[in-house]
């Protein structure tokens, strides 16, 4: 079972920092500086209490917002006024702190606008920039236009932290990178940091009689925890790896909200089945969700999974998707909260007879159907959201709470690939990004490694008073 720890944070003062003021450095910080006339001409209103027509109190609504049993219900009510959005968004930690209390078997429904762009490194050597989807930039501010540095979020603190790091996981607000190593150095250096925030923590090294290479790790933040405290805040995650020792599947973890510091002792996944280099190489790259209390994974030919509460192996096998020219796959979540699999099929156009690449989606069958399937949906996107003269797709990233999917496409031969974002079940598409020349049969090599991003719950209903703020 994974242990609740209270972990010390890191030696470098960046959460003390990050406490001094409510938005140091993050994105948050950044959308809050803008200036707004409407802000300005609200004053006077907000002063007066906001008059809404509802003699309740301040505290009294709050109150009744926190017995919501839907984060959707709070974003419907910061919608209906400007002083409700007002209560909605200044006591978001409380309002999601209360939400767990809610849990049932019903998932939270997916919302698209916590989908806010992605990660990508240009070359080795540089730091790992973000690239925007259009909303992103129109909500957070002009600046994530020009694709920030992560190193923005420390400027001041330590120049250059994340020169030459890499992307290793992204979920629920949270990204973890891991650092350079020095020569000669083996020890491999994690951090975790809150883009919205601003909010960064390097965690205690492991060195090479730890943890081996590669590693899959995800985020798993109070929300995924069934036993989760109400008190726990928001913010608190665990840090869950897996990797591989000679005979067995090892993992480790890391909880920021626990006493003693440091890594938990290493736990032995049970009933897994032996994990090559190959195929913990494929972990390490793919996305990793929880559903239902379950981490998984994508490992060649099957999904590889770690009951959280047990430590156990899951092994299912992939769903039967035909011809795949190309190898894509993708694990996400279903908006009635089912492992979904997201893969490139071959298709035939019903007109010409010639074969074109769609997306073949697969849905875990209900509980109790063990490793069954339903019955694969294909979706034609070549000519309804993409150029008609496509010829190749591969897809890179899908986000679990907003059901955004990110891919690249393009034409053989040529030397550009454009990177889209696309809502699955809305079959809605929006170019994020494009890069011109290199590549072979048009896949570029800078996008490899691309992990998408979303924004927490608390940061999105933060985030909502200053959509009211917007002119």
């Amino acid at each position: 079972m994974l242990p609740r720890r209270r972990a010390r944070l890191s030696s470098r003062p960046y959460f003390s920092v990050a406490a001094a003021e409510q938005y140091p450095r993050g994105w948050l910080a950044t959308r809050r500086s803008r200036p707004s006339k409407r802000a300005r001409r609200a004053v006077t209103s907000i002063s007066q209490g906001d008059d809404d027509g509802t003699p309740l109190s301040d505290e009294i609504l709050v109150g009744i917002f926190a017995d919501l049993p839907a984060f959707s219900d709070l974003v419907r009510c910061a919608a209906t006024c400007r002083r409700w959005c007002r209560l909605v968004s200044g006591e978001a930690d409380f309002l999601c702190r209360a939400a767990r209390r809610h849990r049932t078997l019903a998932p939270p429904p997916l919302i698209r606008s916590l989908a806010l762009g992605f990660f990508h490194s240009p070359r080795p050597s540089a730091a790992p920039r973000f690239a925007a989807t259009a909303s992103a930039s129109r909500r957070l501010g002009g600046g994530l236009r020009q694709q920030p540095s992560l190193n923005a979020l420390v400027e001041g603190l330590d120049d250059g932290l994340f020169d030459a790091s890499r992307v290793v996981a992204s979920r629920n607000g949270l990204v973890v990178v891991v650092l350079r190593r020095r020569k000669r150095e083996r020890a491999v250096k994690l951090c975790v940091c809150n883009p919205m925030t601003g909010e960064v923590t390097i965690l205690p090294p492991l060195g090479g009689k730890e943890i081996t290479s590669p590693f899959a790790c995800t985020v798993l933040t109070a929300d995924d925890d069934d036993d989760s405290h109400v008190s726990d805040p928001p913010s608190s995650y665990r840090l869950l790896i897996v990797y591989g020792r000679r005979g067995f599947t090892a993992c480790r973890t890391y909880a920021s909200d626990g006493g003693g510091g440091g890594w938990s002792p290493e736990a032995k996944v049970w009933d897994a089945i032996g994990l090559r280099t190959k195929a913990m190489a494929s972990m390490a790259t793919g996305t990793g969700v929880v559903v239902r209390g379950v981490a998984y994974w994508h490992s060649t030919s099957i999904v590889f999974g770690v009951q959280l509460g047990t430590l156990r192996a899951e092994h299912l096998s992939m769903p039967l998707s035909g011809h795949d020219p190309a190898g894509n796959t993708l694990l996400g979540v279903s908006p009635d909260g089912r492992l979904r699999v997201v893969q490139v099929v071959a298709s035939v156009c019903p007109t010409t007879f010639k074969s074109r690449v769609a997306i073949g989606v697969c849905t875990r069958s209900a509980p109790g159907g063990k490793d069954k399937w339903d019955p694969q949906t294909v979706i034609e996107v070549v000519g309804r959201v993409l150029p008609a003269e496509t010829t190749w797709m591969q897809l890179r990233w899908m986000c679990e709470k907003s059901g955004v999917v990110f891919f690249t496409a393009g034409c053989s031969g040529d030397q550009s690939s454009d990177v889209y974002a696309m809502i699955l079940d809305k079959l809605q598409v929006e170019k994020v990004a494009s890069h011109q020349g290199g590549g072979d049969g048009g896949v570029v090599p800078s996008w490899e490694g691309l992990h998408g991003y979303e924004m927490d719950q608390t940061s999105y209903l933060r985030s909502l008073a200053m959509d009211e703020d917007d002119p």
